[in-house]
């Protein structure tokens, strides 16, 4: 299978490099004309495991001057899913930049097949400006350690 430019290492090494995942059982409604699940459900996956990861890594609150907003994402498709298939979606820091961070995810199904992949770059801005904001060593500390 040809990676994506995102993914560095062979496969099988960047597959065990995750560690958290979100379960998801594919609803019927995220699925299209051809029964099989619409391409832009692993869109809604990647956010609620990102929401889950950070939430995990203590990296929302609502008392937060500053949110991450998403600035570019992808997602591959390696094969097709139908609906009611239980699934779980990886996620990982890859890598943190001064006020930039890159997630990858994994989307498998119960076989340990993969589905699709993915990768997001985020920005952390400001509430009240919309500027980007840097990262706290201890908010890198933490992305970091996670990888």
């Amino acid at each position: 299978m040809k990676l994506p430019a995102y993914i560095d290492m062979p496969f099988p090494e960047w597959k065990r490099s995750f560690s958290f995942f979100n379960e998801v059982s594919v609803r019927f409604s995220e699925t299209d004309m051809f029964g099989h699940m619409n391409n832009v459900t692993p869109f809604i996956y990647f956010e609620e495991a990102r929401i889950s990861y950070f939430k995990k890594l203590n990296m929302m609150s609502e008392n937060k001057q500053t949110m991450t907003v998403v600035a570019s994402q992808q997602c591959d498709y390696l094969r097709q899913v139908m609906p009611y298939e239980e699934l779980r979606i990886y996620v990982k820091t890859s890598a943190v930049g001064s006020s930039s961070l890159t997630l990858h995810y994994l989307g498998e199904n119960h076989k340990g097949e993969p589905c699709f992949t993915g990768a997001v770059v985020m920005v952390q801005v400001s509430k009240e400006s919309g500027k980007a904001v840097s990262w706290t060593d201890d908010e890198k500390e933490t992305l970091l350690h996670t990888r």
